[in-house]
């Protein structure tokens, strides 16, 4: 059923050339990109496949987020930085409120009280609120050294970006090989794609992402204008959605057919390789863009990842979870959305 939105790649070509309207060329190019996203995915598992568990497993933590890298670096290219970190915050509360509450609730409507990996639960719990540490460390220091120099916001924010990335590097090599035999089951009973077809797929979409990405981020002013939403409204909430729909459906999918393990995998791991792979990449990658980025949230952003993070942990490192707690992580995800809305 989702690649039936394929139809939008070229409608959103033409309508860009045509210059119509710009809520018009955001909501196909956001239509566009959500089946490229899952495309995207599955070409990635298959040629992880291929590659064996050492290197597959490396492939999929370095592209697993793929689609919301894409779409930052146009962001930071248009001089849109705000926009960049709106959509760090979005995704990583998207992964472990959104996501994770609806497969909290619909797995556990559907089977009951579930229950998952405490011990795995645990390192990923603290993965997390060591990546809410490092955003805040940056906006600490702003606030106590008012007068400090922008340039040495942007080295802070390079050393903190290096440390991410070394324990990032670390937690992989520690969860790689249950993440490789859970990740066996992501496309269960389907066909496999030889190498001669996944990797030319998957350079061929990873073009036509770009090339949405690029005609999305360049409409953001003009959906600014015409509906007076905020741009840190559509980083936090309306760009994830979009970049994450197709692995969000997989999450949630696997928890109502009790797959926890998986759903947990996807939804959290997810947000880990965000916080602590996605950030520093960007980080490094602003600079040679020529328009540096700094890990300097706002204190909305901060208190809204300190506050999911310190919720979704107190639910995930029970080792077990039912549709009570599913709901309670969809409630807090809603009063953080219309918090970003009236902002």
């Amino acid at each position: 059923m989702i690649y039936l939105l394929l139809v939008f790649v070229p409608l959103s070509f033409i309508l860009n050339y045509l210059e119509v309207d710009s809520v018009l060329v955001f909501a196909v190019a956001a239509l566009a990109i959500v089946p490229l996203a899952g495309i995207m995915a599955r070409a990635t598992d298959e040629l992880a496949k291929i590659l064996g568990p050492r290197w597959g497993g490396l492939l999929n933590v370095s592209l697993g987020n793929a689609t919301e890298l894409i779409i930052s670096l146009f962001a930071l290219r248009a001089g849109l930085p705000a926009v960049v970190k709106a959509a760090i915050t979005g995704s990583i509360l998207n992964n472990i409120l959104l996501v994770l509450g609806l497969s909290f609730f619909l797995g556990g409507l559907a089977r009951g009280e579930r229950r998952f990996d405490q011990e795995l639960a645990t390192v990923n719990g603290i993965m997390l609120m060591l990546a809410v540490i490092s955003l805040f460390i940056p906006a600490i220091f702003n606030m106590t050294s008012p007068k400090i120099k922008e340039e040495i916001l942007g080295y802070l924010s390079i050393g903190v970006g290096i440390i991410l990335f070394l324990t990032y590097a670390g937690g992989v090599f520690f969860a790689l090989k249950e993440r490789q035999e859970i990740e066996e089951d992501r496309q269960p009973g389907s066909e496999e794609w030889p190498l001669k077809k996944s990797l030319p797929v998957l350079l061929m979409v990873t073009v036509l992402v770009a090339w949405q990405s690029e005609i999305l981020v360049n409409s953001i002013r003009g959906v600014e204008e015409a509906l007076g939403l905020s741009r840190i409204f559509i980083g936090v909430i309306i760009l994830p959605i979009i970049a994450n729909i197709a692995e969000n459906t997989t999450a949630i999918t696997m928890a109502i057919k009790d797959n926890m393990e998986l759903s947990l995998t996807i939804a959290i791991g997810s947000s880990i390789q965000i916080a602590l792979f996605l950030v520093p990449v960007l980080i490094f990658l602003s600079h040679a863009l020529g328009h540096p980025m700094n890990l300097l949230f706002n204190v909305l952003e901060i208190s809204a990842l300190a506050s999911a993070v310190i919720i979704a942990n107190l639910v995930y490192l029970r080792g077990r979870s039912n549709w009570v707690e599913g709901l309670q992580l969809l409630a807090a995800y809603l009063i953080l959305a219309m918090a970003f809305f009236f902002a």
